[in-house]
């Protein structure tokens, strides 16, 4: 003979293990996502700091920089790009504008 509560009380226990179960597989998941993550990094390739600097250092020695005219000199005309392009945007900023100002107050 069933008894009409007891019906209750296994649906309840019933609706607290797919609960758990839920609950386990979203662990689960989290702790597989973290392992991939883990792999990936692990996958990455590492150098020591002090080649990193190495590296660094040479980029440095050996690359131009026009911010630094005491160490590098003063470029050529035309030898910087940067400066190059500067000077067509702010030549078409002054013949749209007309004001030769950046900005348009409405």
């Amino acid at each position: 003979m069933i008894v009409p509560g007891g019906l209750s009380r296994w649906r309840g226990s019933m609706s607290q293990e797919m609960l758990s179960y839920r609950i386990q597989c979203l662990k689960l998941k989290r702790v597989n996502e973290l392992n991939n993550r883990l792999r990936d990094e692990l996958g990455r390739e590492r150098i020591t700091a002090s080649n990193a600097c190495l590296n660094f250092i040479d980029y440095v020695s050996t690359h131009t920089d026009y911010t630094l005219p005491e160490i590098w000199g003063y470029p050529s005309p035309g030898a910087n790009p940067f400066a190059n392009g500067n000077d067509r945007r702010r030549r078409s900023r002054q013949d749209s504008s007309g004001t030769g100002s950046c900005c348009n107050i409405m």
